[in-house]
């Protein structure tokens, strides 16, 4: 491990033609002396392994199953103190360097920025991580942002990796993990992190099929997390959670045109809580912290 520099860990696959500006990102935010970028490509066709041959990255070329499979690999060779997740279509801000600084001076284990979404240039969302704490509620119902957090090396390894077998999910379930482990945790309010909307994105489209992606992420997160959360407290958090990501489901189905879909998934949310107090519950959490960033 070498104290001195900062780990940028990126998965990739035809990462094109987003790939370039992600990179010159690190490099115009931090100097080639203090970071590493690790790319894992999982194998890409469009031209993106060429340009990563030729951009001074450490390049892993080897198949993988998911993005998650593709980051834990970059992890696991990664040689800073702290580690921070770049997507391949996004961008690293210049603030990040604050954040580094901030994470060394106070010897967090997990540091949090803010991050923005931009849409064809246009900045459309800012989260505000600074304003609360993180706790599971918030992790489930408010917007994770895991890509705007420096991660402390010996954290993510007693953390272990993402799971690669629950979709988009592993997000809010690595951070969950992360919040039982991490010792101490901190904070900077400057915006560290850009998402970019496209049209080729997975998470940030904007489109119905998009929004039902994510929420089967969700759905697909519930059963690896009902064993790591302990009291009937939590659990009931999550029947409540999986409940309202069954519904958000559902209308995407309708608003994306099956709406004999939207009805067996409505159905099915149904069967995953039948309590009124429960389901009161998780409406009142998503109205508390939709939009919202998930805490630090």
């Amino acid at each position: 491990m070498l104290e001195s520099i900062l780990s940028v860990v990126m998965p990739c696959l035809n990462g094109m033609p987003h790939l370039p500006a992600a990179i010159e990102s690190v490099k115009s935010a931090l100097p080639a002396a203090d970071c590493e970028i690790i790319v894992a490509d999982g194998g890409s066709t469009d031209g993106t392994r060429d340009f990563l041959r030729n951009s001074g990255v450490r390049l892993i070329e080897s198949p993988d199953r998911s993005l998650y499979e593709g980051l834990n690999k970059a992890i696991a060779q990664a040689r800073g103190e702290y580690i921070v997740w770049l997507n391949s279509d996004d961008l690293l801000l210049g603030a990040v360097v604050d954040l580094w600084r901030k994470a060394r001076e106070e010897k967090a284990d997990l540091v949090t920025g803010e991050a923005e979404i931009a849409s064809e240039g246009k900045i459309v969302w800012r989260s505000d991580h600074h304003v609360r704490p993180m706790n599971p509620a918030s992790i489930l119902f408010a917007v994770p942002t895991a890509n705007s957090r420096l991660m402390h090396a010996g954290l993510l390894r007693k953390a272990g990796p993402f799971q690669c077998d629950i979709g988009l999910g592993a997000d809010r379930h690595m951070l969950l993990k992360l919040l039982r482990l991490s010792d101490k945790r901190s904070y900077l309010t400057s915006t560290v992190y850009r998402y970019n909307s496209h049209g080729g994105s997975k998470t940030m489209a904007a489109t119905w099929e998009s929004y039902h992606d994510v929420h089967d992420a969700n759905l697909q997160m519930v059963p690896a997390l009902r064993d790591q959360l302990g009291d009937a407290s939590e659990r009931g958090l999550l029947d409540s959670f999986a409940s309202l990501s069954a519904l958000a489901k559902a209308r995407a189905h309708f608003f994306g045109g099956r709406p004999k879909k939207a009805l067996n998934v409505g159905l099915l949310a149904c069967r995953y809580n039948r309590s009124p107090t429960s389901w009161y519950r998780g409406l009142s959490l998503h109205r508390l912290n939709r939009g919202h960033g998930c805490g630090w």
